[in-house]
């Protein structure tokens, strides 16, 4: 039975997408079955899988169209249900997600779900199909503030208690930085990942400008090595959840 994952924060910029590409990838590669669904409008989960348009999308699995076809094979070894740039207008019915979900739990060892920074009816409604949430969050101000609202919103959200797990992202080499993620490892514990993604600047750089995972391996080259490292540490972390 697949593990649902939904990739979570209020704040943008925080690596949403990155970790949802980037940790299905490095689950694939162990020889998981892989599925990641894209509930961001900007759809840059889809965008950076394939430049092709897709027939169907979320928006037609949200109507009711079976989920099974709604989903794509993809080069890199996991299928993507795509996302849809008018998903932030659609109305959603009550359980329909869950419903879809239920169809292919037996397909999948793992469905990851990009989202957007919106809490919406569609948010709690991806989380009400979730068995664990993950919120990537970068170490400065704005994004632990975001951190914070995410983890209010999510109880709030939910009647019941969602599992989650924070992510630190984009870390830097600087010596502020570590002493400031290992005062919020020892305030958080069992919270945290201990797996943390190291940040390359020259390589983001030049994956924005590629906005697109290589042909080979994609992760070297969109994030640099190290970076791949991480993720693959992180897919052996989410492996340990899920037993």
């Amino acid at each position: 039975m697949a593990k649902i994952i939904t990739i979570v924060n209020r704040k943008g910029g925080c690596g949403k997408t990155t970790t949802t590409k980037n940790l299905g990838y490095s689950l694939a590669k162990k020889g998981y079955k892989v599925l990641l669904v894209d509930y961001d409008p900007q759809c840059n989960t889809t965008k950076g899988l394939s430049k092709r348009n897709y027939r169907k999308t979320v928006i037609d699995m949200m109507r009711g169209t079976d989920v099974r076809r709604c989903i794509y094979k993809t080069r890199y070894d996991m299928d993507i249900l795509p996302g849809n740039q008018f998903l932030a207008s659609e109305e959603i019915a009550d359980h329909v997600i869950t419903d879809q979900m239920n169809l292919i739990l037996r397909d999948y060892d793992f469905i990851i779900n990009d989202t957007s920074p919106y809490f919406n009816k569609l948010t709690a409604e991806i989380l009400f199909a979730t068995d664990m949430a993950v919120i990537p969050t970068v170490v400065e101000p704005d994004s632990l503030d975001g951190m914070s609202t995410t983890i209010n919103e999510l109880e709030e959200l939910c009647d019941y208690d969602i599992k989650y797990k924070i992510l630190f992202t984009q870390v830097n080499d600087l010596k502020s930085t570590a002493d400031d993620v290992k005062v919020l490892d020892d305030n958080l514990d069992d919270l945290v990942f201990d797996t943390k993604i190291r940040f390359h600047r020259y390589a983001v750089k030049r994956a924005r400008m590629k906005q697109q995972l290589s042909d080979t391996e994609p992760q070297v080259v969109v994030l640099g090595f190290d970076t791949t490292l991480d993720y693959e540490k992180l897919a052996n972390e989410i492996v340990r959840e899920a037993d």
